[in-house]
């Protein structure tokens, strides 16, 4: 459980309901091989790093979408995570599951839960 400012977070959900401290927040997570665009409708600070967006999440590159409600992202480590419905949209496959994990500079994507994979 985290508090910050008078939210409560607990399980990487926030519990209460004020207002964001940021609105439409925007970040990228860059490496040698893609660079992967982070946007939201709303974030909070968990921590100094860590951020929870919320409300339409995006994680754009080149090869891929990948579409969530609630993502925590460390803008220190350029990691993300989510224990929510998302969806990843690419050229060859769709993928729904119950969260995922981006690690690595966003060079590994694990899918968590329940997952489908449809090749197109």
């Amino acid at each position: 459980m985290y508090l910050n400012s008078n939210k409560i977070y607990s399980n990487n959900f926030k519990l209460s309901n004020q207002t964001a401290d940021i609105t439409k927040p925007k970040f990228s997570i860059n490496s040698k091989s893609q660079k992967i665009s982070v946007t939201a409708n709303q974030g909070n600070f968990i921590t100094n790093n860590k951020i929870m967006l919320e409300n339409n999440v995006v994680f754009k590159s080149n090869n891929f979408k990948i579409y969530s409600d609630n993502v925590i992202f460390n803008k220190k480590n350029l990691v993300a995570s989510s224990n929510k419905k998302s969806k990843f949209i690419s050229k060859n496959a769709l993928i729904d599951s119950i969260g995922f994990d981006i690690i690595e500079n966003g060079n590994i994507i694990n899918f968590k839960g329940k997952t489908k994979l449809i090749l197109r």
